[in-house]
């Protein structure tokens, strides 16, 4: 049985169903990143970290910049991850450019 939960981003943290899914509340941890969207899959571990809010947390991954640079990612791309429950991995899905509107 393989779930998933889709959910998308254009800013600098996971989306919330996508940490909840991944009990990262419960604990912060290192986990493993797939990139769907590379041919070949790639695969790396990444540690998490969290950030206060004004009532809760949210969490994000640890040197972000360098986890954009390995996907392929561009500031305004849209983000869409995924979060296997059965093998506790974060997959980058897809990935939708920015389009500037000028």
């Amino acid at each position: 049985m393989f779930l998933l939960l889709l959910c998308f981003t254009t800013i600098q943290h996971l989306p919330d169903d996508v940490s909840r899914k991944a009990i990262l509340d419960l604990d912060l941890k290192n986990t493993t990143i797939r990139l769907l969207h590379h041919n070949p899959q790639k695969e790396f571990p990444k540690g998490t970290r969290r950030e206060k809010r004004v009532k809760s947390y949210r969490y994000a991954l640890r040197r972000w910049s360098r986890f954009m640079n390995i996907a392929g990612i561009k500031v305004g791309d849209t983000v869409y991850f995924c979060f296997d429950e059965i093998e506790q991995v974060f997959c980058v899905a897809k990935v939708v450019p920015h389009v500037s509107r000028s």
